[in-house]
């Protein structure tokens, strides 16, 4: 019997006072009895909901960094600068004049043989006689040129008369170490600012460093950590894909910072939190910030957190936010929420963040595929300034 029946069954209203006053009180504890059914289905209903809800919610932790980086990140080949003079019998010539090789290629061998070692490279022109074959990259395109080195008087040694770097590089910040041993850290794509390479960036390496100095921001005037780095010590990562959100590869150190949960889509909120950030040496300090804006994104992108620094000791010693912060951890109520990513050129206390859950989706992207196929890395075009500091030498 359904509760509108019952309901239908015992009135309100009655022919006989007597019979009306015991149907009623029936009537309305059977309502009361439907009322409640009804109450508690409602209940159990929301709360199976809101179960379904944490458990769609995922629970993902890391190891938060904030500790510097020495980047070095190459193109699988040598990058072309510019161009010398060389000065031989018949006089001063260029090379390469007329040759399609332009600033910005990447060489990728030599006589069929791969290159991307600068003292080698060098060597084998000198040693060279007569025409070589250079495969050159660029855009994407490979193709061959053929072209002559001179003998430099000075040397005696053939030349080619092109500058060349192995790597562009620079400082950043260590957002994250997954417990996978993946890393991610600066939450921006690294461009070469002297030739505007950056897609073909992408394998490199990590190293640690000890931040000596820092140049405070100032309106209209970035600036920067300083440190250097030693590319003849054993290196902390392997840099695998450089993407628009950061740098993702695998990490050898040991993870030196705290366990941490990343903040899930909504959790980011306007308000106090902290950036994990490291001014001087190695050891990482918090900072307070506010986050004064926080874009939902459905899709990854760099500028889903704008900041505003806080702090007075940050303030005092780097004006705000500098060059070489890129990857700052932003943690907001114990979780991890988003990274440093850029600064306000107008207003160095302010910067933008990108979202970790984003960062973490990458991480696990690279891991997942290096898993998978240890010979094939992954396509890192799939996961989608720095300063330049590279290794430079004429040849």
């Amino acid at each position: 019997m359904t509760c509108r029946s019952w309901r239908g069954r015992f009135p309100f209203f009655s022919a006989q006072p007597q019979a009306r006053t015991a149907e009623n009180k029936t009537m309305r504890r059977l309502w009361n009895f439907c009322v409640a059914v009804a109450v508690l289905a409602g209940i159990f209903a929301l709360t199976a909901g809101f179960g379904h809800g944490i458990a769609y919610a995922e629970e993902r932790y890391v190891y938060v960094g904030g500790t510097p980086l020495g980047i070095a990140i190459g193109a699988d080949g040598l990058i072309v600068t510019g161009f010398t003079e060389i000065t031989t019998e018949d006089g001063a010539v260029y090379p390469l004049a007329g040759a399609d090789v332009a600033r910005g290629d990447v060489i990728k061998a030599m006589d069929g043989v791969k290159t991307t070692n600068l003292y080698e490279f060098r060597k084998r022109v000198a040693e060279s006689d007569g025409d070589v074959t250079l495969t050159v990259q660029r855009q994407g395109a490979v193709f061959d040129v053929n072209v002559r080195p001179v003998r430099e008087i000075a040397t005696d040694d053939y030349r080619l008369g092109v500058t060349l770097k192995e790597d562009v590089g620079g400082i950043g910040t260590l957002t994250f170490v997954t417990e996978e041993g993946g890393y991610a850290a600066l939450g921006h794509h690294i461009r070469d600012p002297e030739t505007g390479l950056g897609d073909e960036l992408q394998k490199g390496r990590l190293y640690p460093v000890s931040i000596e100095n820092v140049v405070r921001g100032e309106k209209g005037k970035a600036g920067g950590l300083q440190a250097g780095i030693n590319r003849l010590q054993t290196p902390i990562g392997e840099n695998v894909c450089n993407t628009p959100i950061g740098i993702y590869g695998k990490y050898y150190a040991e993870p030196a910072g705290e366990r941490i949960r990343v903040a899930n889509k909504g959790e980011a909120r306007m308000g106090r939190a902290q950036v994990l950030t490291t001014l001087d040496g190695t050891e990482p300090k918090l900072y307070d910030v506010d986050i004064v804006k926080v874009v939902s994104q459905s899709e990854s992108a760099e500028k889903g957190l704008v900041l505003s620094v806080s702090d007075g000791e940050l303030l005092d010693k780097a004006g705000g936010i500098v060059q070489g912060m890129s990857g700052s951890p932003i943690i907001q109520n114990g979780l991890l929420v988003g990274a440093v990513t850029h600064v306000f050129v107008t207003d160095p206390t302010r910067g933008y963040g990108v979202h970790a859950r984003f960062m973490l989706d990458n991480a696990e992207a690279v891991t997942a595929a290096d898993k998978r196929a240890a010979e094939q890395p992954p396509y890192c075009g799939a996961l989608y300034g720095s300063e330049d500091y590279g290794r430079k030498e004429a040849a």
